[in-house]
């Protein structure tokens, strides 16, 4: 990446991809009357996570652009091999059953603030349009552009610059921690970030990163649209069923194992 990029410009860069996205969002939540009247949210409340999340990544491609740069090199959107997707896909399963049970076992500890539950009042949408907003928002739109930033973008600078890979990828997954505003579950994405951090480097493309993102997310929405169902086919006395579990546990290691012994890249 061009040294005509500094550092301290990377981060400004990034910031102002966010607070562009939570302008665009204002906008858009300002048009809709259920923000003040306590209604069931409207339309324009899940247009204004869509076009944030779309605008997030906007201001670092006209950066790129302005500079002549790369779009695909310096968003490491490098092609990967079968295999690679395929350990992805195991890394999504054994990630989404354990960060489960982390979450069951901190709950217990420190029970979830009501604050936070009425957030799932935003992920249960009346109407079939703001149903399909909802899920392209979170479950694609969301993790492609967070991955472009991010790991993409962030670490994959700082790494070059700093020469020091744990280093990018602990500041970059706190950044990524920090700009979701949930100190809940603050743990939790930080740990998330790291997975992807790691990935992204490792395999020198964030698709693999995408493909756990997108499998997290959409896990999640999942759980949350079951309900009870899913409680009934996970759960085993309020933890996630041993074997579950353990097929997770198993499915983590193998697939990590798998990416530190296996050539990656597309030959």
């Amino acid at each position: 990446m061009s040294r005509t990029i500094t550092v301290r410009l990377a981060f400004g860069i990034v910031i102002l991809s966010f607070l562009c996205s939570l302008f665009i969002a204002s906008i858009f939540s300002a048009l809709d009357p259920s923000i003040l009247s306590g209604d069931p949210l409207g339309i324009f409340s899940y247009l204004a996570l869509f076009f944030a999340q779309v605008f997030l990544v906007i201001p670092i491609i006209a950066l790129l652009r302005k500079n002549k740069m790369n779009l695909y090199e310096n968003f490491r959107l490098k092609a990967v091999s079968k295999r690679t997707l395929l350990v992805s896909v195991l890394l999504s399963f054994g990630t989404v059953m354990v960060s489960s049970e982390i979450n069951i076992i901190i709950e217990k500890i420190i029970p979830i603030p009501q604050s936070f539950l009425n957030l799932e009042t935003l992920l249960s949408p009346e109407s079939t349009l703001s149903m399909v907003l909802i899920f392209l928002t979170i479950v694609l739109i969301a993790p492609i552009g967070e991955e472009m930033v991010f790991r993409g973008f962030l670490q994959r600078y700082l790494e070059e610059h700093w020469g020091d890979i744990t280093r990018a990828i602990l500041v970059t997954s706190l950044f990524f921690a920090a700009i979701h505003f949930n100190p809940y579950w603050a743990i939790q994405i930080y740990m998330m970030g790291l997975l992807l951090g790691y990935l992204s480097w490792k395999t020198k493309s964030i698709l693999p990163s995408i493909v756990v993102h997108v499998a997290i997310n959409g896990t999640s929405m999942l759980f949350m649209a079951l309900g009870e169902n899913a409680e009934k086919s996970l759960l085993w006395k309020d933890h996630i069923n041993p074997f579950l579990l353990g097929l997770g546990g198993v499915a983590f290691w193998y697939g990590l194992k798998s990416l530190q012994s296996e050539i990656v890249d597309i030959s």
